[in-house]
């Protein structure tokens, strides 16, 4: 994939995740800080959660926390964070949350990076002024 076909193709599933995140019963799952970041500087305004806390939340609350609530789980590809995904892709849905799967899988059929928060310099070393094009997308 050429550089512009890469970042018209970023572009589209930002859209894509920020379309469906934008709902107040939506939650963006992700591990950490960083991924949180990474996605936050593509410009995806979302409720975001981490994983860890979700979990400690479901145990506290049960089904009270989840029902109603769309999850977007965008835990990392790798070892790690496909076990936390599929931890919480049985809880979230024996309590009655909904996941939303088709961001997560795109970005893995787009190829973008296993570590969520590798995004920011997977950009950059690709489009040294990546920002700026994604923020003229955005206005």
């Amino acid at each position: 994939m050429g550089s512009r076909e890469l970042l018209k193709s970023l572009m589209e599933w930002r859209d894509q995740i920020s379309m469906r995140a934008s709902s107040e019963t939506v939650e963006i799952v992700v591990e950490g800080p960083k991924d949180k970041e990474a996605l936050s500087l593509l410009g995806i305004k979302a409720n975001y959660t981490y994983a860890g806390s979700l979990l400690r939340d479901v145990r506290e609350l049960g089904e009270r926390r989840v029902r109603g609530r769309t999850f977007i789980i965008m835990t990392d590809f790798d070892k790690e964070g496909m076990k936390i995904y599929g931890k919480l892709k049985t809880i979230l849905t024996q309590y009655g949350g909904k996941l939303d799967e088709g961001p997560r899988n795109e970005y893995r059929r787009r190829g973008f990076p296993k570590l969520i928060e590798e995004l920011r310099g997977f950009l950059e070393r690709r489009f040294p002024d990546w920002d700026l094009l994604l923020n003229s997308q955005l206005d």
